[in-house]
């Protein structure tokens, strides 16, 4: 089994739409890895995307929305919680994908990702087959189960508004977005 929530509606259309339109016209850098200099991107064979740099009153916003989330997270993974990460607004473009990772909680890490115990990502736009500009077709985030149980992989609906969220040490990809652009949200909550 994986273990994870989705809660659909946190953000309405409108704000989705703002949203993207916001990543979209901001100025960024290539997303870089955590424990590397964030100004050097990422190993390209690794991750590609972009993180955006949004407004001081998105970023806020956003915070307020993990922040109403964390009971709900609690209750599901019955876990105490602390604040969530700094979010970060990504941006993908054709092309672009992260390859089968983790981002914390892992024993053999010892960077500031060992603090982590869930991951959230808020999905902003719809992925389908449509070929809408709206829509974007790949990019699915895809939730890998444990490597000693059978091969189990669940790819998560990406519904505009939607937040998913899982464990930090459940193994995930994003893979390659094959049309338009992918809008995204990500943070992570570290224990109490």
């Amino acid at each position: 089994m994986i273990d994870y929530i989705e809660i659909a509606g946190v953000l309405d259309e409108a704000a989705c739409s703002a949203l993207c339109a916001e990543i979209r016209a901001a100025s960024g850098r290539p997303a870089g890895l955590l424990g590397r200099d964030d100004q050097k991107p990422a190993w390209p064979e690794v991750r590609r995307t972009t993180r955006a740099e949004v407004s001081l009153a998105t970023e806020g916003m956003v915070n307020d929305l993990l922040a109403r989330q964390k009971a709900a997270l609690e209750r599901h993974f019955g876990l105490a919680l602390g604040n969530a990460e700094k979010p970060q607004f990504l941006h993908y473009r054709e092309g672009d994908f992260f390859v089968p990772h983790q981002d914390g909680n892992t024993p053999l890490i010892h960077d500031e990702s060992r603090f982590r115990r869930i991951s959230a990502v808020i999905f902003l736009n719809r992925q389908m087959d449509d070929p809408s500009p709206a829509n974007y077709a790949g990019g699915s985030l895809v939730l890998h189960g444990p490597y000693s149980g059978p091969d189990l992989r669940v790819s998560m609906p990406a519904v505009p508004g939607s937040l998913v969220a899982f464990r930090s040490e459940t193994t995930h990809e994003v893979t390659p977005v094959t049309r338009n652009e992918r809008f995204t949200i990500v943070s992570w909550y570290r224990g109490a």
